[in-house]
């Protein structure tokens, strides 16, 4: 696994921090014990099934650092110049969640120092993204589209996930409840 000039890293024995336990979440925590990874993680709602630690905890011992978690006002810019600081030095920042989550240009910052030896995301703060991004020239940093739900098979689960939530909701009987 390596990002630009960066030297290769070995994921096995390498600590994965995932922000975000969900559904996601916990099918990326399957992922990274597969090849050998330690989880822990850190979300607003335990569901007690997990490897829950503090913020702090998971920013100071991940390796590699995965956002799943909703947008909402204590999450937006969740990774700043603050929390950077109390990363390990050459963690790895993984967002898939919203770009919100993050600071870009402190993102870019600990790229440009090598803080941060590597960042991916498929998802910026303004989408398309703008030409004057601070993460399009920040080195080992990786933008690829958000279009995971593009294949038509992704939108037909969309839909079948949307309408068994509503049949369970008038049911009585709510699932993929995000604020309960």
């Amino acid at each position: 696994f390596c990002f630009g000039n960066t030297p290769q890293m070995c994921l096995s024995g390498k600590t994965m921090g995932i922000i975000g336990y969900g559904q996601i979440g916990r099918a990326v925590a399957r992922i990274a014990q597969a090849l050998g990874m330690h989880v822990i993680c850190h979300s607003r709602t335990c569901r007690g099934d997990g490897p829950y630690v503090d913020l702090d905890t998971l920013l100071s011992q991940s390796d590699v650092i995965t956002l799943h978690c909703p947008l909402f006002p204590e999450t937006t810019n969740l990774i700043s110049t603050d929390s950077i600081a109390r990363m390990k030095d050459g963690a790895i920042l993984l967002n898939t969640a919203r770009g919100q989550v993050i600071d870009e240009t402190a993102v870019a910052h600990a790229l440009s120092t090598g803080k941060l030896s590597g960042a991916a995301m498929d998802v910026v703060s303004v989408e398309p993204i703008t030409p004057t991004n601070p993460l399009l020239t920040a080195p080992n940093c990786i933008i690829t589209p958000h279009i995971a739900w593009a294949p038509a098979q992704m939108r037909q689960r969309i839909i079948d996930t949307t309408c068994n939530s509503i049949r369970a909701f008038l049911s009585g009987s709510p699932i993929n409840v995000v604020n309960p």
